[in-house]
């Protein structure tokens, strides 16, 4: 693969990790309360459309799955720094756990619309793809 397709990949990626964890902080759009992670996560569904259309079905499948183990990690290791003992000097404890405490929560809702939604809009796309280049 292509230095394109792992640039296009890490970014897919970022977009969805970062989503994530800035989906803790509730903003108003045209009167709609909506989380923050609204303004990125967008940007992850045109850069699974590119992978498919440029590389494939199957190559967007694999990133797909990195996103989601890569979700799964940061989920664990931002659980696991808040059960941490904080040094007694830091006194940041009760914002990380106000802020960051609420990513697992929040990606145990996510992860099922992200497998069927990514998987869904990648078999569309590779689909249009297979119709238009067959006429």
């Amino acid at each position: 693969m292509s230095w394109r397709f792992f640039s296009c990949a890490a970014i897919f990626i970022t977009c969805l990790l970062t989503a994530n964890v800035i989906a803790a902080k509730l903003i108003i759009i045209g009167g709609i309360v909506l989380t923050a992670g609204i303004v990125i996560f967008p940007v992850s569904y045109i850069l699974a459309d590119v992978l498919t259309e440029v590389w494939g079905y199957a190559a967007t499948r694999q990133v797909i799955w990195l996103g989601f183990a890569s979700n799964a990690l940061m989920v664990v290791a931002i659980w696991f720094g808040g059960v941490l003992a904080p040094a007694p000097f830091w006194k940041g404890q009760d914002a990380y756990a106000t802020i960051l405490g609420q990513t697992p929560r929040l990606l145990a809702a996510s992860f099922i619309a992200y497998l069927i939604g990514e998987f869904a809009n990648a078999f569309v796309m590779a689909k249009v793809k297979i119709w238009t280049n067959g006429r």
